[in-house]
């Protein structure tokens, strides 16, 4: 069975995915949970829809002609939605005092989903600056 999103376009679809989550995130943290969240957890939240916006716009429009630049891309998808997800995760169970199983597990999840967003740029530059040679 084909993907619905092939290719080249897989990272561009993501990315865009990120930017409505990251708009609509930030919609309801800077509306709905500003009264509701502390200043820390609030800064954490933002921080978190920057990601998601910033990593968004940058995968829409990166190039990836070869597949190890859309390998490269995927993980820094894959590490946005880890890094983002996890600290709203975290902001959102810490808000509610539940859960402090989940958040003994997506604790470390944030900085595991910074890591693939790093590798995943770095091996998109090494893959970029590869095929230049060709």
């Amino acid at each position: 069975m084909k993907s619905w999103v092939v290719g080249i376009e897989r990272h561009r679809a993501g990315g865009a995915l990120l930017l409505a989550a990251g708009s609509a995130m930030g919609a309801l943290g800077a509306h709905a949970l500003k009264d509701v969240l502390n200043e820390a957890r609030l800064e954490s939240w933002d921080t978190a829809c920057v990601y998601m916006l910033v990593m968004g716009a940058a995968l829409v429009g990166a190039p990836a002609s070869e597949q190890g630049q859309r390998r490269a891309l995927n993980m820094v998808l894959v590490g946005t939605w880890l890094f983002s997800g996890s600290i709203l995760g975290l902001v959102a169970l810490g808000t509610l005092e539940v859960g402090a199983p989940l958040r003994a597990v997506l604790g470390p999840v944030t900085p595991i989903g910074g890591v693939l967003m790093i590798a995943g740029w770095l091996g998109w530059a090494q893959q970029v600056w590869a095929s230049r040679k060709k």
